[in-house]
């Protein structure tokens, strides 16, 4: 018998875990789907299965991977969701109770589980060569079928994956490879990064190691036509600290910010380090070559929310809040941060087709309504054009609840498309999948694709074409 969820505020309202998956053959929709939009829209997310242990507080990062497959095809919409069967959910759903602490603190783990079998699965939902990867940072990429989103199991690339793997891959628009890498990857707490490319086809290409200055949690990293950039930040991962009950990834304040540049396909010989004050991103929206000069358009902020202090302590919401920033690295070294828009935002994407090149628009979600209380402020979408600064965006009104937005291309040039993203109208509890032309945001979407059910928060999504 599974237990009731403790008073947290990320296992209620808009997190409030769904537990169920369903099929559902014939969404209603408002408007139309647009002619040639046919494909599948897949979110990730957590939607705990079980409570943890009650001295062990809970995180919104740690929850079961639960994917949703939107599937349009023929102006129609269908949908349906599944848990991704990790080892982690099987055991426990056998024992009908938690067995893993929290991020897998072993200091809450059931003497029955292996500390390696904790995996949620539950970040992001990458298609390629033919598979469906369900991501998360500290392990493998767990294999589905796309269709029936099915868990296969772990994807290794004969045996060149076999630790933490990134949840934020980049697909090299110059040959279809995907780059990626994992931290920790000689055990957790260790400074070791591993760097992978796979083919177009799946087959491992590339590896190579090196290490980082001290044991940040890595989340993104930058790609651009000749460089790979590695971004050590100050939350810096202790076993340690776990085992005494302390956070196991905390904001260091005595840390500077470090970037490791090397180029692109290289076995590490070649990297430098730039180090400059303490910053902080979780996402990176695009990078590029400008010369000799590298830049980087992120999500950034002063420090990291949702991430303790070493004594546990939260910091000012303040200086966690994200707006479009530019990090440009310079040749000889230097380090220089600008803002290019000030909106409360996060989930920063692209026309996936420039990814690594000079680039035009960053499609986001944000708000220009923080408000108090809210776990997130993101009620509209917007389109932040880089070199003129305007900002094309559309607000889904009070109690709206957006996700992350993503790029599908319907024509050669850049930015011409349509935007998808899933929202929840807290007031009617209902949830829909929006579809907004990339061109025009403000003028809101040209269909709303309604859910059966009340889709839970979640992280990030993909889209894949059925061509």
């Amino acid at each position: 018998m599974s237990l009731p969820f403790p008073d947290n505020p990320y296992l209620k309202g808009y997190y409030r875990p769904f537990g169920a998956e369903m099929d559902a053959p014939d969404l209603v929709i408002e408007g139309k789907i647009p002619e040639g939009l046919e494909g599948t829209f897949y979110r990730n997310g957590p939607d705990p299965a079980h409570p943890p242990h009650p001295d062990d507080r809970y995180h919104v990062f740690d929850g079961d991977g639960m994917i949703y497959a939107i599937k349009l095809a023929g102006g129609r919409a269908s949908m349906k969701n599944r848990y991704v069967r990790t080892r982690k959910y099987e055991l426990e759903r056998a024992a009908g109770r938690r067995l893993f602490g929290v991020f897998g603190n072993p200091r809450f783990n059931d003497p029955s589980v292996s500390p390696m079998e904790y995996n949620t699965a539950n970040t992001h939902i990458w298609p390629h060569a033919g598979q469906l990867l369900a991501l998360m940072e500290g392990c493998p990429p767990t294999a589905l079928d796309p269709d029936t989103l099915e868990t296969v199991g772990y994807e290794t690339f004969e045996n060149t994956v076999t630790g933490p793997f990134t949840a934020h891959p980049k697909t090299d628009p110059a040959d279809g490879a995907m780059h990626a890498f994992g931290y920790s990857a000689k055990g957790p707490g260790s400074t070791a990064i591993r760097y992978n490319i796979v083919d177009a086809q799946g087959r491992p290409r590339h590896t190579a190691w090196v290490d980082q200055p001290y044991a940040s949690m890595m989340h993104d990293f930058a790609l651009t036509q000749r460089h790979i950039v590695f971004p050590c930040l100050p939350v810096v991962i202790s076993m340690e600290r776990a085992m005494q009950g302390k956070p196991m990834a905390a904001w260091e304040t005595d840390r500077p910010s470090v970037f490791g540049v090397m180029a692109k396909g290289s076995d590490g010989a070649d990297i430098r380090w730039v180090e400059t004050d303490p910053t902080f991103m979780f996402h990176i929206a695009n990078s590029f070559d400008d010369g000799d000069d590298i830049v980087i358009d992120v999500a950034g902020s002063k420090r990291a929310p949702l991430m303790p202090a070493a004594d546990g302590s939260l910091p000012d919401p303040q200086q966690t809040r994200f707006t479009l920033k530019r990090w440009r690295i310079g040749h000889n070294g230097t380090f220089r941060e600008e803002q290019i828009d000030d909106l409360d935002l996060q989930f920063p994407r692209i026309d996936d087709r420039v990814q690594g090149s000079r680039y035009a628009r960053a499609f986001v979600n944000g708000t220009a309504r923080p408000t108090a209380g809210r776990l997130d402020g993101f009620d509209s979408i917007a389109a932040i054009h880089l070199e003129s600064g305007n900002r094309d965006e559309f607000s889904f009104g009070d109690g709206a609840y957006c996700g992350e937005p993503v790029f599908v291309p319907a024509g050669t040039s850049e930015g011409e498309g349509w935007l998808l993203n899933l929202v929840w109208d807290s007031h009617a509890n209902e949830s829909i999948l929006a579809i907004t032309d990339a061109r025009n945001v403000s003028a809101g979407p040209v269909a709303r694709i309604r859910m059966p059910a009340r889709v839970p928060g979640g992280f990030h999504c993909h889209w894949r074409s059925a061509a």
